[in-house]
């Protein structure tokens, strides 16, 4: 499953007609006031929140911008009631106390317009009676304000597709008025299924794991062993993959060709080689043991099959049941003692959210 979510940002902004903008927004008020007639199950006398939507005032800067910026343009404008419909199915009548799904979501959207990178620095200032009152005064928040855990807990609570939902309301006005022009696409950072491990094999296919390397190719071995090279290379074998890292790398004005490194040698005096690695190198290649030069192998990609064939694969190759992020850790057992503590200034600065990362999660 592939999301393609149209960002928000709106720098620079773009003018556009206001009195349009008013008009579409009231005409999607009245479909929506038509349409979603579901009723929230939860008695209103439950609600730590109550969104009362009223068409607000609209006041222009000097520089002829809306005054309270898009999240005052949005909440004056589009009443969001209608989000209650869509979440009735997750709540229920009875249980606790709960925050009106129409509060939240304007939350929501108010942060993403306004560019926050996560629910901490957005309630950082969702608190704070000054930083805060437009975002309380939209949402109809009183004695109760959520904090980070109520924010995340709703999205778990009823999932993305009520979200995105509610985001494509405001993504359609925007778009519909001018406010964005749908240019830059933003992805959720899920995985896909890859058999490529590192960002150099973008294109590595299912063949990678195994292939018949042909006498032409230990050929072009051989006279690459003979001339001194280090790296032993060929060129990959999969046409489909060529063209594609032919087009990539001709934006660079220089299209190439992807190699693969099959043998890795470090050439060593008489005395010092390798007779195993000699041998095997011998054998890959079709040569006879006291033609190659002395050597040590520091890494092979070869390897013969029962039939005799000589089979190469591409470096680290992902299978698709070993399919994890980079950064999942691995444990391995204690194999030193263990050392007292040593206190040293902390140097590093915290790992930044990205946006996608935090606002794209269910």
């Amino acid at each position: 499953m592939r999301r393609h979510i149209i960002s928000l940002c709106h720098e620079p902004r773009m003018s556009f007609d206001l009195d349009a903008f008013v008009a579409h927004a009231d005409a999607l008020n009245q479909h929506h006031r038509a349409t979603c007639t579901t009723s929230f199950p939860k008695a209103s006398s439950r609600w730590l929140s109550h969104d009362q939507f009223t068409p607000r005032p609209l006041a222009l800067t000097p520089e002829r911008d809306v005054e309270g910026g898009l999240r005052w343009l949005v909440g004056a404008t589009l009443d969001l009631r209608f989000t209650r419909s869509i979440c009735a199915s997750h709540y229920g009548a009875r249980g606790g106390h709960c925050y009106d799904p129409a509060s939240l979501v304007v939350l929501e959207g108010a942060a993403k317009v306004d560019q926050y990178a996560d629910y901490a620095r957005f309630c950082a200032d969702l608190h704070p009676q000054d930083t805060g009152r437009r975002y309380r005064q939209l949402a109809g928040l009183q004695d109760h304000i959520p904090g980070e855990d109520d924010l995340c807990h709703f999205r778990y609570r009823v999932g993305a597709t009520a979200i995105e939902a509610t985001m494509a309301v405001l993504v359609e006005l925007f778009q519909t008025c001018g406010l964005i022009k749908g240019e830059l696409l933003s992805t959720d950072g899920q995985l896909e299924p890859s058999h490529s491990r590192s960002k150099g094999w973008t294109y590595a296919c299912e063949g990678c794991s195994s292939f018949r390397v042909d006498e032409a190719g230990q050929q072009e071995l051989c006279r690459q062993l003979h001339s001194g090279a280090k790296r032993l290379q060929l060129t990959c074998p999969f046409p489909e993959v060529v063209e594609k890292v032919r087009q990539a790398t001709a934006k660079k004005g220089n299209p190439t060709p992807p190699t693969v490194t099959r043998l890795a040698i470090e050439y060593v005096p008489e005395g010092q080689a390798s007779s195993p690695d000699r041998q095997r190198v011998a054998t890959l290649l079709g040569l006879c043991e006291d033609a190659g030069p002395n050597l040590r192998l520091q890494g092979c990609h070869l390897r013969q099959n029962p039939q005799d064939e000589v089979l190469g694969r591409c470096p680290t190759p992902r299978c698709l049941r070993t399919l994890r992020p980079r950064s999942a850790p691995t444990w391995t057992p204690r194999t030193h003692p263990r050392q007292s503590p040593s206190w040293a200034p902390c140097t590093s600065q915290p790992p930044l959210s990205t946006v996608n990362g935090a606002w794209n999660s269910p």
